[in-house]
């Protein structure tokens, strides 16, 4: 099996997110599909504003931890990108994360969206708001796109530990989000991690 390496994106402010335990559940999915997944959790990154000085410059970002971000992107054969649902649209912490990126950041990439929401109004619209994102970086959103509320999840709430529920309704949709991100990850990239295709270029 071809490996891909795929960068899971949690754009809530909050730790311990739903956010994050969505988008952490279907990196897990991923690996059993052939991915080396990471997790990129916007509440502990700390990434400085974006600003159009150094989104217009040439020049590296003068912050590392921007550069690190960028550069995790970069390595990357596919991107998860989660958001929390506010007002119904995406966080403005991933907007802000995402405004770091050069714009062919997504470059030949499929991307899944996901969403979270205290309910179900708007939580379609925060995807359907990120597929114009990923389009203007030069990324491909896969047709399929996963929303949860809060009564998908189990575990101790009070402590941030949650988790998707497995035998619920959405853990079947998420399977299949992993399903297309992986095959199409395949079909448009050809190889798996980049030094695979370095190797395949020389």
């Amino acid at each position: 099996m071809i490996r891909f390496r795929t960068l899971c994106v949690a754009g809530s402010p909050s730790r311990g997110s739903h956010t994050r335990a969505l988008v952490a559940h279907v990196g897990r999915l991923l690996e059993r599909r052939g991915s080396e997944t990471s997790l990129a959790d916007l509440a502990e990154l700390g990434l400085p504003p974006s600003h159009p000085d150094h989104y217009w410059s040439p020049e590296p970002h003068p912050v590392a931890r921007a550069r690190e971000f960028i550069d995790a992107v970069r390595a990357s054969d596919a991107l998860v990108l989660g958001t929390p649902v506010y007002h119904s649209g995406y966080s403005g912490l991933l907007k802000s994360a995402v405004d770091l990126l050069p714009r062919d950041a997504f470059e030949g990439r499929a991307v899944a969206l996901v969403s979270h929401a205290g309910g179900p109004r708007g939580s379609a619209t925060a995807c359907e708001q990120l597929r114009q994102v990923v389009k203007a970086l030069g990324g491909w959103a896969v047709p399929l796109q996963v929303s949860t509320v809060t009564a998908d999840f189990t575990g101790d709430f009070l402590s941030g530990r949650r988790t998707l529920d497995e035998a619920g309704p959405v853990h079947a949709r998420c399977e299949e989000l992993a399903d297309q991100l992986a095959g199409f990850t395949r079909a448009m990239r050809g190889v798996g991690a980049p030094e695979d295709r370095a190797e395949a270029a020389a």
